[in-house]
């Protein structure tokens, strides 16, 4: 079993006290911002008793003074807690994501079966914007919002304390309210949330397989089956908005209700003479200024829950990879190539997918890989790489486990072309020198020469600067096969797996392919996984695999003289060819 971080607000503040100086800054100014804002009422129910008592003109400057003082202090405090928010915010969000790009790199293929790519897109990007907007306002208003009405009730218990305590009663009733209503929503917005990636997911499988979409007329389908996802993203909306509207709205139903009672209670204290009309003026000033704090407090307290929700969503993205380096892994020396599998077995779900593999590939040797589909080939050959450990046996390159090597060195030692080539929607020769931006062009013409791909430059209208397009669109299936070749090329690797690489390029081509691949690797070893026996005919060895293990093994000339299940591939293959031949006279 895997170790998994959990994304929590302890595992946030882990975050934030990396920009700690940036959030006491904001703590401070909001803080600062809050004691001059709330004395700022109270001057001017001073300014409004000393007016009603007749004091001198200097005195009334004096007040007036003050009072432009507090502005001037509140809206530079202001200032700056808006900036430091803004750092924390977005610092907070370009770190987490960075460390979550930078683990999802090392994640293994199961985990990317279990998550479609636009759901991690919209956790990536729509969970984090819920984390930027927690720390947004969070910081940007809580030190403000929280001493402001601290000193709010200081001085109105100076001036009135029952009056006091009627106001703070009935506001902490609606914000009690309203944070039972937050954490009560928290989960029907999550679910806002599950539904906004299957969404993205959708999007991004109908884009990437726009072509297949076409190609099989099936638009109508698409249509439809985006319809009712955005239908049910709209019905989960709408369910979350029609019970959060109300709680939305309960503040300031709140508020209305404190100021009818501040203005009959207050009226009659001040008809009494027990409050003076500017006592009444900073009651009524200081009711809004604490109705608008904590509503504050209260969407502070909303976003805090859609953050949790954004937090549990991302908690998958931390798990560790499976395959990692073990604790005393090493590093690399230079390698040979030389591989064995010894006595390897691969079982999942509880099903035995290779058992008792055992195999020797002597360093620079070419090796070939056939067998019916599904026999085990390319699992095997996945092995050497570490994108699954086996379950039994062990993997051997030049004497040593694999697992005790270093993972990066072990995968920068080799190169491996699927058959299913994958191109970043980048100019060819970005494509080619991936992961080897260093090389010249010389070498960068070698390997696209070494790969066939020369032979397509001149159909290309803009040459090796040619754009390919998301996933290489602009390119025909053996076109990205070659250029994926070329890509290994330049990596001059130690080991090379060509997994049914060639299957989209003619015999011919393959075979030109092969033999200059033999030249440049000489000293490399060459793992060839195919389908079509003209390509591997000439490797230094050939191995038959079927239901999971190794059946057959030797020369071409060897294999045929035994009169196995590669001999009949074999005949199998030269029937088909002659059939198409027959077919192709008739016509």
């Amino acid at each position: 079993m895997h170790s998994q971080q959990q994304a929590d607000l302890r595992w946030l503040g882990r975050f934030v006290a990396r920009h700690r100086r940036a959030a006491l800054g904001a703590l401070l100014a909001g803080a600062v911002g809050g004691i001059a804002s709330a004395a700022e009422p109270y001057l001017i129910g001073q300014i409004i008793d000393h007016i009603r008592d007749g004091v001198s003109a200097q005195e009334l400057i004096l007040d007036a003074a003050l009072l432009i003082i507090f502005a001037l202090i509140s809206v530079i405090a202001f200032f700056g807690q808006r900036l430091w928010s803004g750092t924390v915010a977005y610092s907070v969000n370009y770190d987490i994501r960075e460390m979550l790009f930078d683990n999802l790199l090392t994640l293994d293929q199961r985990f990317y079966q279990s998550y479609a790519t636009g759901d991690l897109i919209s956790r990536m990007y729509s969970d984090m914007d819920m984390i930027w907007r927690l720390l947004a306002i969070g910081f940007m208003r809580f030190g403000s919002a929280f001493v402001t009405v601290i000193v709010t009730f200081i001085l109105l218990a100076t001036i009135n304390i029952p009056l006091t305590l009627i106001v703070f009663v009935v506001l902490a009733i609606s914000t009690a309210l309203q944070m039972r209503a937050g954490s009560v929503l928290a989960p029907v917005f999550e679910k806002v949330q599950d539904q906004a990636g299957v969404m993205s997911a959708l999007v991004q499988d109908t884009v990437s397989g726009i072509q297949t979409v076409k190609t099989f007329g099936a638009e109508a389908g698409a249509a439809r089956k985006f319809s009712e996802e955005n239908a049910e993203y709209r019905r989960r909306w709408l369910y979350f908005k029609r019970r959060n509207e109300p709680v939305g709205m309960l503040p300031n139903m709140i508020s209305e209700l404190t100021a009818a009672v501040v203005v009959i209670f207050g009226g009659v204290l001040a008809l009494q003479g027990q409050l003076t009309l500017g006592n009444f003026v900073q009651f009524l000033v200081y009711l809004s200024m604490i109705s608008n704090v904590l509503l504050q407090l209260g969407t502070i307290y909303q976003r805090y829950q859609q953050a949790r929700g954004a937090l549990t969503r991302l908690t998958p993205l931390l798990q560790d990879a499976q395959i990692r380096d073990q604790s005393n892994a090493r590093p690399l020396p230079a390698m040979r190539g030389e591989i064995k599998f010894e006595n390897v077995g691969v079982q999942l779900e509880g099903q035995w997918l290779l058992r008792g593999v055992n195999l020797h590939i002597p360093a620079g040797s070419v090796v070939a890989f056939v067998g019916p589909t599904g026999c085990g080939k390319t699992l095997l050959l996945s092995l050497l790489a570490r994108v699954l450990d086996p379950s039994e046996g062990r993997v051997l390159i030049d004497g040593r486990d694999i697992r005790d090597l270093a993972l990066e060195d072990l995968r920068a030692s080799m190169a491996y072309v699927p058959q299913s080539t994958f191109l970043f929607s980048q100019p060819v020769h970005a494509n080619v020198r991936m992961g080897r931006e260093g090389i010249s062009d010389d070498e960068l013409d070698q390997a696209i020469s070494i790969s066939r791909f020369s032979n397509d430059l001149s159909q290309l209208p803009q040459g090796l600067d040619t754009l390919v397009g998301e996933k290489g669109v602009m390119l025909s299936g053996g076109q990205k096969q070659r250029v994926a070749i070329a890509r290994a090329i330049v990596r001059d690797p130690a080991i090379l797996v060509l997994d049914d690489a060639l299957s989209s390029v003619d015999t011919h081509t393959a075979a030109d392919i092969l033999a200059d691949l033999r030249e440049v690797l000489r000293s490399r070893t060459s793992l060839i996984i195919a389908h079509r026996i003209a390509t591997v005919k000439d490797a230094d060895h050939i191995v038959v695999m079927s239901q999971g293990q190794i059946v057959e093994q030797g020369t071409h000339t060897a294999l045929i003289d035994q009169d196995g299940l590669y001999a009949r591939m074999v005949e199998r293959e030269l029937r088909e060819e002659d059939d198409l031949d027959v077919e192709l006279e008739n016509r």
